[in-house]
């Protein structure tokens, strides 16, 4: 198999508000390797978002630190068993913990950093203000030497550090914790019937990157007793539109919540 483009869909405000997090330093560290401070400013208030519970948030830290605990549970109960595994098993629990500890005081020196420094200020009292740009308080044509010059990118970059690591570590377990199930779409949609009793916190669909390419993506719906999923696609400049035939594609429930 081919490595599959996956789409997440969370089951629970606890995945939800990890995903939400997980994307925005994404964003955020992006934009700081390739040096594009208008990206860089509006991830940067999309993870302040995150961690201060703003705008009908979560805050994301609590909610990270009880999917990590969940997951250690889940490892726990599968080295049990699995013997053979045990060692290995034990190893990323322990793992867990030390992220839980580590990133702590990281948070808080990021939430601070977010909280005083006048660049980021300024840009947030914009966006209250609806000018995304900042076109009146950050002076444009100034910016990247602002942004550059201060290590406004490095100095956060260092203080969420440990705060990324724990999460880019907890989505690649999330994601390589259960099997695929190769499922079909027929004439574009499914319904998933996750199994009474287990909370499941996120769904996964994998789909060939040909069929990416095509502009082919999933869209889902539901709860967690019956979950559509329901296939468009995407063309540039043009409305998404519901596909007419049957669709293989891979599906990973992933029963942590």
């Amino acid at each position: 198999m081919t490595e599959l483009v996956r789409f997440g869909f969370a089951l629970s405000p606890r995945m939800r508000a990890f995903m939400e997090l997980r994307d925005g330093l994404r964003c955020l560290e992006h934009a700081r390797q390739y040096d594009q401070p208008y990206a860089w400013l509006l991830a940067a208030s999309d993870v302040r978002t995150s961690l201060l519970g703003e705008h009908g948030r979560k805050q994301a830290v609590p909610e990270l630190i009880g999917l990590l605990s969940s997951m250690r549970t889940h490892l726990t109960q599968l080295a049990e068993g699995h013997p053979e595994f045990r060692v290995k098993i034990l190893e990323a629990c322990d793992m867990i913990e030390s992220y839980i500890e580590s990133m702590r005081q990281g948070v808080h020196d990021a939430i601070d950093f977010l909280n005083h420094d006048a660049l980021l200020g300024s840009y947030f009292n914009a966006l209250k203000k609806q000018d995304l740009l900042a076109h009146k308080p950050s002076l444009p044509q100034s910016l990247n030497v602002l942004w550059s010059g201060a290590r406004h990118k490095d100095i956060l970059s260092d203080n969420l550090h440990d705060l990324h690591a724990a999460v880019t570590h907890l989505d690649i377990m999330l994601n390589d914790f259960v099997g695929w199930e190769s499922r079909v779409a027929q004439l574009g949609s499914d319904q998933i019937n996750p199994e009474r009793g287990a909370e499941y916190g996120l769904l996964v669909v994998g789909l060939e990157p040909s069929v990416v390419q095509q502009g082919i993506a999933p869209e889902c719906s539901g709860n967690r007793l019956a979950i559509r999923v329901r296939f468009q696609q995407w063309k540039a400049g043009e409305a998404a539109c519901d596909i007419d035939y049957d669709q293989p594609y891979y599906a990973m429930m992933v029963p942590v919540a």
